[in-house]
């Protein structure tokens, strides 16, 4: 094709690239936004006081997963059940001990905030219990492990 046959292209009209633009600023502000929310350490500003550990305090978490236990070994609670309440639990003790609700966050995001990071190990080795339908953990180790971290905490 003779170049004579071929067309200039066409100019964009002034508010086609203005518009891209503006998306862009529009998805880059969703993004941070999106992500300043969901960040462990903004979540993680004290709503109330941490609480004290006193031993009441210490002493009633402790009876709860004492309470499990005897529940799994009564058979009330199957392996899974038994992780599942332990590890309610221990998102129940975080929250009141750090003065922050942990309780909807990710094993992760637990793990990743420095004062509870102890208990999110403890919610990382009880994820495959928790969910899997067999598993070879073993409930006696793994209640002394909840009772060890509510003692030293």
């Amino acid at each position: 094709m003779p170049d004579a046959d071929l067309f200039p292209p066409e100019a964009y009209s002034w508010w086609v690239p203005a518009l891209g633009a503006l998306l862009l600023v529009a998805v880059a502000a969703w993004f941070v936004l999106v992500h300043r929310r969901t960040d462990p350490g903004r979540m993680a500003r004290p709503g109330r006081a941490p609480a004290r550990m006193t031993p009441g305090l210490r002493q009633r978490y402790t009876a709860e997963v004492e309470e499990h236990h005897a529940r799994f070994r009564a058979g009330v609670y199957d392996l899974r059940a038994l992780h599942l309440e332990l590890a309610r639990t221990m998102r129940e003790f975080a929250s009141e001990r750090v003065g922050t609700d942990v309780r909807a966050w990710t094993r992760g995001d637990v793990a990743g905030f420095d004062p509870t990071r102890r208990v999110g190990h403890l919610l990382a080795r009880w994820e495959e219990p928790s969910f899997a339908p067999d598993s070879d953990a073993e409930a006696a180790a793994s209640t002394e492990r909840a009772k060890e971290v509510i003692a030293t905490w």
